[in-house]
């Protein structure tokens, strides 16, 4: 019985510790918004970054952006889209070199990303909503979108802080997706909490960056 009861408080304590603020909300998928002058992405000054989490740590790294696009109307942000290159996931966090191809192999397999058979993601901007004053974090913007990972795509919303310059327009980042949404359910705590403290959160937090010269 009590180890039973130790069983249910890793896997609550896992659910409280896995749930952010930061995640990304969930919204209908809608229709892609390409109106407005095209600014073409900056593939070297445009990043990806994951970062997940476990009960005795994390892992991060980056993911590179293959190709892309943001659309202005006026100066303001209006729509845009781009693609992730899923053959480029790396772990920067492991310097051991096995470790880290341990769990490089584990993220392309189908237990995460399946990258195999879906070797691409994809955002689309469905909506731009500029702030009335920026947050305590400094974003400007709401972005609601639709994310495609592994060939499933779902509606998102996440605040961002969006800048024009001269050069053209720049957009930054950093929210959680819930990953079991993309049918990657590998240790969820919530889908498998009979697995105590090998549980792995369900966020995958995402830093973003990219980078848009005027065409």
């Amino acid at each position: 019985m009590k180890k039973l009861w130790m069983l249910f408080a890793v896997a609550a304590i896992a659910t409280a510790c896995g749930n952010s603020a930061n995640t990304a909300e969930t919204t209908e998928v809608g229709s892609a918004v390409e109106a407005g002058d095209a600014n073409v992405l900056t593939i070297a000054e445009s990043s990806v970054k994951w970062t997940g989490k476990k009960l005795t740590g994390e892992h991060y790294g980056k993911i590179q952006i293959a190709e892309g696009q943001l659309f202005v109307d006026g100066d303001q942000l209006s729509g845009g889209s781009f693609t992730i290159d899923m053959n480029t996931i790396t772990v920067e966090d492991l310097t051991d070199a096995a470790k880290n191809k341990d769990l490089t192999d584990h993220l392309f397999s189908e237990d995460f990303f399946n990258v195999a058979q879906y070797n691409a993601a994809k955002f689309e901007i469905t909506g731009v909503e500029a702030l009335a004053t920026a947050d305590a974090s400094g974003n400007t913007h709401t972005i609601t979108g639709n994310l495609t990972i592994k060939g499933i795509t779902k509606g998102i919303s996440f605040p961002a802080k969006v800048e024009n310059n001269a050069n053209g327009i720049n957009a930054s980042a950093k929210f959680d997706i819930d990953r079991t949404l993309w049918d990657i359910k590998y240790r969820s705590g919530k889908i498998f909490p009979e697995i105590g403290d090998k549980v792995i959160y369900d966020e995958i937090g995402i830093e973003l960056n990219l980078a848009a010269n005027k065409s």
